[in-house]
């Protein structure tokens, strides 16, 4: 007897060398809590305040759960191969049209300058670009914030236009298919 459909999408997987982008589950609590309730992780990331605790985490779970089963939003826990323990997130916010995202992405302070979160957006953007067809992914980050500028300019974005205090950073998937030949 055949299984019955179910109409909820599956969650992709993503492997690197040393990374699982894999879902948010409730079992990541404690380590969301652990890295991010850090008031440097908080000065960056929108949606994560500090003192980060226990609720804002469940909540967190929820949101990113109903932005999947929306379409609106692919948010993947960063894992070490060798743990699979949190140690960050990256995600993809759809446009209405589903043609660009938004990339966002944080990794705990004891893992930084490692090159996880190069590694981690490289993963990301294979997806993006060949998975999700997408056109163009674009990131905002601090002026400030030069790992995080690092970070995206090793992923070949290309500076677009500086808001204040706030640099937008784009790249196309015309590009990156031309760097990957």
């Amino acid at each position: 007897m055949a299984k019955p459909k179910s109409d909820t999408p599956v969650f992709p997987s993503l492997y690197t060398e040393r990374l699982l982008l894999r879902k948010i589950i409730v079992d990541d609590i404690p380590c969301l809590l652990k890295y991010g309730n850090n008031p440097k992780i908080s000065a960056y990331i929108l949606n994560i305040p500090y003192p980060y605790q226990e609720p804002d985490a469940v909540m967190r779970i929820s949101y990113v759960h109903q932005g999947f089963i929306a379409g609106t939003r692919y948010v993947f826990s960063i894992t070490l191969n060798e743990t699979e323990e949190l140690i960050g997130e990256i995600s993809l916010h759809l446009d209405d049209e589903r043609k660009k995202a938004q990339l966002g992405y944080w990794i705990g302070e004891p893992l930084w300058n490692k090159g996880l979160a190069t590694e981690a957006i490289h993963s990301i953007l294979l997806f993006a670009f060949n998975k999700l067809s997408l056109d163009m992914v674009f990131a905002g980050c601090k002026e400030e914030n030069i790992a995080s500028v690092r970070v995206l300019e090793k992923n070949n974005f290309k500076q677009a236009h500086i808001t204040g205090s706030l640099l937008q950073y784009v790249i196309s998937n015309r590009t990156f298919r031309s760097i990957l030949r």
